[in-house]
């Protein structure tokens, strides 16, 4: 069945909450705020507080569990949004304690839409998301969250494996006026807001392996298929010896690049074209045509 997941921004907090919490200069009076915030501050306040510990207690732990049924309203509603008019399977029910359990920790409404993708997703294809994957998904900050969207906009597949990888650029067999010398040509992925710290993030969180990989060595025929956020390329080498370099995303990082959509990044697909056709006869589907560029 064909994915249509909607894309999902991941952005930080409103602008509005950071500009009012922006009013507090101090770092005193920012303890003090989240402490009240939380129903924390009984020892800063100046007068005796005239609730017992144990009350206190009570009355914090029924606001966190009314934010937590908010959270999880909210998380329901997005999901309700998303969906069309696809067949519907049933989720398994320890899936959904699970998923519940972990989602309703979850405020920033960005955040929210992301979880509200992955129930859509496991109700339209049940066992898709495993619980290694919300796992990463709970313990992910959204400033790891927009890297993992800035990567997944790159990322691609090529030949019969349907497993995303970043391609980042080839390795070319030197002809005898290199005396023999490989060539690499790279793509700056770091003018993409991908520089190598973001990609050591997502190796750090389990969703890119840590490597640098390159494939076999690709023969003219038959062309090998490569598919860039719905669009498909055919590459055949102009000589022999010419490989891609790539890094390649985890089974996790697979399941949560799914869930994020496909937003292509045309600039970067303009420059894989660009770099490709330098080793490559490059047969798109968009244009219809063929590019045949040496050097």
């Amino acid at each position: 069945m064909e994915d249509k997941t909607k894309p999902v921004t991941i952005e930080n907090e409103s602008s509005s909450a950071k500009q009012k919490s922006s009013y507090i200069k101090d770092s005193a009076s920012r303890v003090l705020n989240i402490a009240g915030s939380h129903g924390l501050d009984a020892l800063l306040r100046h007068e005796k507080p005239e609730s017992t510990a144990l009350e206190r207690s009570s009355d914090r732990e029924e606001r966190r569990q009314e934010l937590r049924q908010r959270n999880l309203e909210q998380i329901l509603k997005f999901a309700h949004g998303f969906c069309k008019d696809e067949t519907a399977g049933e989720p398994d029910p320890d899936w959904l304690l699970r998923f519940f359990d972990m989602a309703q920790e979850i405020h920033n409404s960005s955040m929210q839409r992301l979880w509200a993708q992955v129930l859509k997703r496991e109700v339209t294809n049940p066992g898709s998301t495993s619980m290694k994957a919300l796992k990463v998904l709970q313990d992910m900050s959204s400033k790891e969250a927009q890297i993992l969207q800035r990567a997944a906009s790159l990322a691609c597949s090529f030949g019969g494996d349907t497993s995303q990888k970043l391609v980042i650029g080839y390795k070319a067999q030197g002809g005898i006026f290199s005396f023999g010398k490989n060539t690499t040509m790279n793509i700056n992925i770091g003018s993409f807001k991908l520089p190598y710290s973001s990609l050591l993030v997502l190796i750090e969180l389990g969703l890119l392996h840590g490597s640098e990989l390159e494939s076999g060595e690709i023969e003219v025929d038959p062309p090998l298929p490569l598919s860039y956020q719905g669009k498909n390329i055919s590459l055949q080498p102009l000589a022999k010896g010419v490989r891609l370099l790539y890094y390649r995303f985890s089974p996790t990082g697979n399941e949560l690049c799914k869930l994020l959509g496909n937003k292509p990044s045309m600039k970067y697909y303009d420059q894989l074209v660009a770099i490709l056709s330098q080793k490559f006869m490059l047969i798109t589907d968009s244009a219809g045509g063929s590019v045949d560029e040496t050097v």
